[in-house]
Formats: structure tokens, sequence, C-alpha cells
């Protein structure tokens, strides 16, 4: 398949990573954007909450791609439902003045 060739793999990594390191670099600026007035632990809050929900969607599809889609249907509700739950949670206590 061609999703499988050995072009498409590092393409794929690559763009990934990519898109990664401009939502981080986007948070500082989106944060003075927005007169936010973030010290450590705002945002360590987001930055926990964001790599709970990239390992949450990457094992989800994983379960998929290993042929177990009833799994990984399961495992994306429940990162879903967390995610925002956590957000709301997040939300309020960044905003908060």
């Amino acid at each position: 398949m061609w999703m499988y060739s050995p072009f498409f793999r590092p393409v794929f990594w690559t763009v990934m990573g990519f898109l990664y390191a401009m939502t981080i670099a986007g948070a500082v600026y989106w944060a003075h954007d927005l007169g936010l007035s973030m010290n450590w632990w705002k945002w360590l809050l987001p930055a926990l909450w964001y790599c709970g929900l990239s390992f949450g969607v990457a094992a989800s599809f994983t379960l998929m791609g290993e042929r177990e889609p009833k799994a990984g249907g399961r495992v994306l509700a429940f990162t879903a439902g967390i995610a925002v739950v956590f957000g709301v949670c997040i939300c309020f206590l960044v905003f908060r003045r």
C-alpha cells in the first residue's frame, strides 16, 4: 500500500513534527495576544493536557491500525471525553483573572 512506502513514512513524521513544533511555538504568541499572565504552572497544565491528548489519539489509531477498531474507538471516545473535561477545567484556571 502507498502509505507504507519508504517515502511516505518519513514525510508523514516530518510533517507531524513540524505541526507539533508550530503548535508549541504558537502557544507563546497566543497567550501574549490574549493578554494572559502565564506562570510556570499555567504552562504546565496545558502542556500535560496536550501530551495526554496526543498519546490518547496515538494509542487509539494504533489500535485501529492493528485491526482492533472497536477498542480503538473506545479509547478515542474515552480520551476525547477526558480531554474535554480537563480542557474546560484548565480554561477556567488559565483565563481566571
